[in-house]
């Protein structure tokens, strides 16, 4: 089951957010080359207040997350902010991957911004693919296993920021 939070975040916190990725882009930072460019993982950011905003939404969603899936969850990485730039995309994915030994069990995308071409998150549902625009502000919770493979479109036009976040079991 996925759900949709709407209105997850203030539109004050995503203009902080936003502009500040903007301004720190250089801090962008990933082991994985095709993510090099659009992750700024909190370890990078040295701003307190920017930090403190992020850490508050964890907390909002491990509340979400615990009430929609009778779970008591916790943050498993520090989360990061994402920037996708015209021509970005990413391909069909489980989040989760129990061969790699990963240890989280829900995944989180918050939404930031709407004002995009393309970009839309996309899953396979019974072998046909469905495709999301997320609302600006809104959050979408899902559990990260194989049942939830998901991708996202390629940017057509302006930029997409979100912040991936995931989380385990306590």
């Amino acid at each position: 089951m996925k759900y949709i939070i709407e209105n997850f975040v203030h539109p004050n916190d995503a203009k902080l957010l936003i502009n500040y990725f903007d301004q720190y882009d250089h801090l962008c930072s990933d082991d994985r080359e095709f993510h090099r460019d659009r992750n700024l993982h909190f370890s990078d950011i040295p701003n307190v207040n920017m930090k403190n905003i992020l850490l508050y939404y964890a907390c909002k969603n491990e509340m979400f997350i615990d009430h929609y899936f009778k779970a008591r969850t916790h943050l498993f990485r520090k989360m990061r902010m994402c920037r996708w730039n015209k021509g970005h995309s990413m391909p069909l994915h489980v989040d989760r991957n129990d061969e790699h030994g990963d240890l989280f069990h829900f995944s989180s995308l918050i939404y930031l911004n709407d004002d995009y071409e393309g970009g839309e998150l996309f899953f396979m549902e019974n072998n046909k693919e469905k495709k999301y625009k997320l609302k600006s502000l809104s959050c979408m919770i899902f559990p990260s296993g194989k049942e939830y493979p998901h991708g996202v479109k390629k940017i057509l036009k302006g930029k997409r920021y979100t912040i991936p976040s995931w989380y385990t079991l306590c």
